[in-house]
């Protein structure tokens, strides 16, 4: 039977593998495209209007190119400075044993801004929108999937970190 050392020491390792798996997901989530959308009509042939695919990163690189600068900079911070330092945060949390109470707080407190799965969701949004028009066409790609698989499990791991056992050392004079 292992001790509650050991027992500790496994959740920590786990977490640590979730965490960097959740990484993992974010990142083919930037570089995959998340969504199609086809606009085509039919005359007397299909007329393809419109037909697009956009990974984040690849929306990042066309707004910035469009000089739509604002967009950019919302997507750019609360896609994805906002979640690496969350993630920061957290292999901090999952490494340090005796970390300040106080991080734990910021990463709670920093999950509320993180804009992943908002953003997860407003690409849905869009594509039961898209689909419902006529002529047009939405697809989601696997970047949406990898993406939304990076929201449940950096969920799942912030939850179960700030669940992880007070070690701090609190010292009094």
């Amino acid at each position: 039977m292992l001790n509650l050392t050991q027992n500790r020491l496994m959740n920590r390792y786990l977490l640590l593998v979730l965490h960097t798996g959740s990484l993992v997901l974010l990142g083919f989530g930037w570089l995959f495209n998340i969504l199609q959308i086809d606009i085509s009509i039919s005359l007397f042939a299909k007329i393809n209007l419109f037909n697009e695919k956009r990974s984040v990163l690849g929306m990042l690189e066309k707004l910035w190119t469009d000089k739509s600068y604002w967009p950019f900079v919302l997507i750019f911070t609360f896609g994805i400075i906002i979640p690496l330092l969350k993630s920061a945060l957290l292999y901090y949390i999952i490494i340090i044993k005796n970390h300040d109470i106080k991080w734990r707080r910021l990463v709670s407190a920093i999950s509320k801004w993180a804009m992943a799965d908002v953003f997860a969701i407003s690409i849905f949004v869009a594509f039961l929108g898209a689909n419902a028009m006529q002529n047009t066409r939405a697809t989601l790609e696997p970047g949406f999937y990898y993406f939304s698989g990076y929201v449940l499990l950096s969920g799942i791991v912030a939850m179960l970190c700030l669940k992880l056992p007070d070690n701090s050392q609190t010292q009094t004079a």
